[in-house]
């Protein structure tokens, strides 16, 4: 037998024996693009061979991508059970927000908050707040929900600091602090995250831990109307028809009745009240409306709420 024909019986029995040697050395950016192609089919074989926790956790959110949620779920418990705890966190949140498995969820919640992941445990602490508060899945213990709100505060989470203030201002397992409420909510503001411009306003209006300053309540209300917040478009109109703190001004409240009817904003009394607006001055508020440019958002609480899985 010649030489050659013997070292290439041998080469052929290697790739007999590891068949799989191949894929397995498929690097990370490859195997993301297998998923992003929706080869889903040949990247599971490939995770076979491999067995890496960070490849599950991939599929896991490309089946989430797909609404395939119970794959997903499958896939996040078999990641999770390898010690992928984004894996624990996402199928966490999946059970809870889609009413799956809220005992389940609320079991990876502890789990999670015992991890030295200070983004994972700040998180879990902030959605075991939620928890205690409204008793979903165990009973429900203020104490504990505001034990839980202020360490992942403390953590620096900004979506449990801003839910901190609602603490505060009702007393739910604390003592009622409107003065420091107040200046949270201050701050949060100054940072021009739109929702809190309302929400300060409305804490100046009803005077929670400040003096009540129209003028100033109005400019706050102006900036978050300025990035088409509902709340605070309605607010408007409702103070411009009826000169609260402010002239009277039915152009202008009606300019901003119809921005907020756009986006949503259903209400019976404003409804009624803009029947009585001269068709003139309705012509007026319609062309400012149809000039209207939002600013862009770049901070929102609202998104902060939106579960991780959602991003």
């Amino acid at each position: 037998m010649s030489k050659l024909l013997i070292i290439l019986i041998f080469f052929i029995l290697l790739l007999s024996l590891n068949p799989n040697d191949s894929k397995a050395n498929i690097n990370d950016d490859a195997f993301r693009n297998l998923l992003i192609s929706d080869n889903i089919d040949e990247a599971i074989e490939i995770y076979k061979s491999s067995e890496n926790n960070n490849w599950s956790f991939w599929i896991a959110q490309k089946y989430l991508s797909l609404n395939e949620i119970d794959s997903a779920l499958n896939w996040y418990d078999k990641s999770s059970n390898d010690g992928n705890y984004n894996s624990m966190f996402q199928m966490a949140e999946l059970l809870l927000h889609y009413k799956i498995d809220v005992n389940k969820s609320l079991e990876l919640f502890y789990k999670i908050a015992k991890t030295e992941n200070n983004f994972l445990v700040a998180y879990s602490k902030y959605y075991l707040s939620i928890f205690h508060r409204y008793g979903i899945g165990t009973i429900s213990d203020q104490n504990k929900a505001y034990g839980y709100i202020k360490e992942s505060s403390d953590l620096n989470l900004i979506i449990a600091k801003y839910e901190l203030i609602d603490y505060l201002i009702h007393g739910i397992g604390t003592k009622i602090d409107k003065k420091t409420a107040a200046n949270m909510m201050f701050e949060f503001a100054d940072e021009g995250y739109t929702e809190a411009e309302h929400d300060y306003a409305i804490m100046i209006l009803n005077e929670i831990g400040l003096k009540k300053d129209t003028k100033t309540a109005l400019l706050w209300l102006e900036r978050s109307a300025q990035k088409a917040y509902p709340p605070a478009l309605q607010k408007l109109s409702s103070m411009y028809f009826y000169g609260e703190g402010i002239k009277k001004n039915d152009i202008k409240a009606y300019e901003y009745y119809l921005l907020a009817k756009q986006l949503g904003i259903s209400d019976v009394e404003l409804d009624m009240n803009m029947t009585v607006v001269s068709p003139e001055k309705k012509e007026i508020a319609v062309k400012n409306y149809s000039n209207f440019r939002p600013r862009m958002n770049k901070n929102s609480i609202t998104y902060l709420r939106i579960p991780e899985f959602m991003k």
